[in-house]
């Protein structure tokens, strides 16, 4: 068994009168791609956001590369080895795909405002930085002229440039929210040839999504959520046959 990149346990969160997570616990494996799908409602992006620290969690704990970071806020998690990605797109448009992959990699500059008046070193960590650039944009298949403008990319395409920008980082547990919303058929089969290849370099996957055959189709473990509990963990064959799963996305005619 390969180990543990992101442990969740007995999570709970309440938001007035709502109980979004009942005790929900979750592992998501390195070197595996782990699917989080459900009704809308589940409580799908409140687990996201308690596993990359922007909800501060009221009960239970997140332990990530076996160390607790249930109070650890999400710049600090993201320093660990945390990737996460957002519904929305957080790219600068105008600016072309180089820049904003470079951008997301701010965080391992590693020198401060002095270091920049000492050129050699300058000049190192920088040429060390676009050298991950043009890797990640290679390992997300964008093949267009990097000196092209965000805004001028197709929806698909710019997904995985700031997927890329994500990878750029050298996270060891991707989070990804949403990826294949707003891809078409042909985009989604792109981007899960992208996703095992992060998986086969070692890299622990998290993906939710509404595209349960997207989930379902690439995933090595899948998690259901419902009500905020999870009603199925296991492979996705047997998501496929198990009767509270088809009553939760389908109703109980189905």
């Amino acid at each position: 068994m390969t180990e543990v990149s992101l442990q969740v346990r007995d999570a709970h969160m309440r938001f007035g009168g709502v109980h979004s997570l009942k005790g929900v616990s979750l592992d998501v494996h390195e070197g595996q791609i782990t699917g989080l799908i459900g009704p809308n409602g589940a409580g799908k992006t409140t687990l996201f956001n308690v596993a990359s620290g922007l909800l501060k969690l009221q009960e239970g704990s997140v332990h990530a590369f076996g160390r607790d970071v249930t109070r650890m806020p999400a710049h600090r998690r993201a320093h660990l080895g945390i990737g996460r990605s957002f519904q929305n797109l957080g790219l600068v448009t105008g600016e072309d795909i180089r820049l904003n992959t470079l951008a997301s990699q701010f965080g391992r500059a590693s020198y401060g405002p002095l270091g920049v008046m000492v050129p050699w070193r300058r000049s190192r960590i920088e040429a060390r930085l676009w050298a991950d650039v043009e890797q990640a944009l290679d390992a997300f298949d964008v093949r267009e002229s990097p000196d092209t403008l965000v805004r001028e990319l197709s929806f698909g395409v710019a997904r995985r440039v700031e997927l890329a920008g994500l990878v750029a980082r050298s996270p060891r547990l991707l989070l990804l929210d949403e990826p294949t919303t707003g891809l078409d058929s042909t985009e989604s089969e792109i981007l899960k040839h992208c996703l095992r290849r992060q998986r086969d370099a070692g890299r622990g996957v998290l993906v939710v999504a509404h595209d349960v055959g997207f989930v379902l189709d690439m995933c090595d473990q899948v998690y259901v959520l419902a009500e905020g509990s999870v009603i199925f963990h296991g492979t996705p064959e047997a998501a496929r046959e198990d009767a509270g799963v088809v009553r939760s996305f389908l109703g109980a005619a189905a």
